[in-house]
């Protein structure tokens, strides 16, 4: 729990550290009644985009036995049934702490992510597809994420690259579909101008 608390307030901090350190010309800073500054805790810089991208090694685990999630794992990969494995993969991010965390509200508030398909990309022997092997044994978790604040985003893909084994992580990339404009238009139909009474009609009136 200890764990999970620092990284929610590490989330919390980073993002009030990119509100303070925002150009004015980009972000307007926020003041209190008195004029004074308000103090920078993210909130403001949230609501003032349209998009907004949370990428990288958040460092949340899965809150399972080690020798569990190996199991879990080794029947996704020993199996070609798209049901067992849902199944599976549910078990484990039914125990996965940033989905707890968002869920809660902990941190995160209001964020989403794609759907997680893949598996576990840390942490690994470097060089191997072994999971971690030396004396931590620590428990392979979905350490890498990329989430998203957005109404108007469309997750074409979500994946990682199991390939990539230069590191004891493996990378995770996405692509997105923003939309833009998409509500303004609709308010524009609403207000389209009624057309003019012709002036011989007005005439006969």
């Amino acid at each position: 729990v200890k764990n999970v608390d620092a990284r929610n307030n590490d989330s919390k901090r980073i993002i009030g550290e990119l509100e303070a350190q925002a150009p004015a010309r980009f972000l307007r800073p926020r003041r209190n009644r008195d004029g004074s500054p308000a103090e920078c805790d993210g909130s403001h810089l949230l609501r003032s985009m349209d998009h907004v991208f949370f990428a990288g090694d958040l460092n949340y685990r899965i809150d399972l036995p080690r020798e569990y999630v190996e199991r879990c794992i080794l029947d996704i990969q020993q199996t070609n049934n798209v049901e067992t494995v849902a199944s599976l993969m549910n078990k484990l991010l039914r125990r996965d702490q940033l989905l707890q965390t968002i869920s809660s509200g902990r941190a995160f508030a209001d964020f989403n992510e794609g759907q997680i398909a893949f598996l576990p990309t840390f942490k690994f022997d470097k060089g191997t597809s072994e999971y971690d092997t030396s004396h931590k044994q620590r428990v392979p978790a979905w350490t890498d994420r990329i989430l998203f604040k957005s109404d108007k985003v469309r997750v074409l893909e979500y994946q990682s690259v199991p390939e990539a084994k230069h590191s004891d992580h493996r990378p995770v990339f996405g692509t997105f579909r923003l939309g833009w404009g998409i509500v303004e238009k609709t308010k524009l139909k609403g207000f389209a101008r009624k057309p003019k009474r012709s002036r011989s009609r007005q005439k006969k009136n």
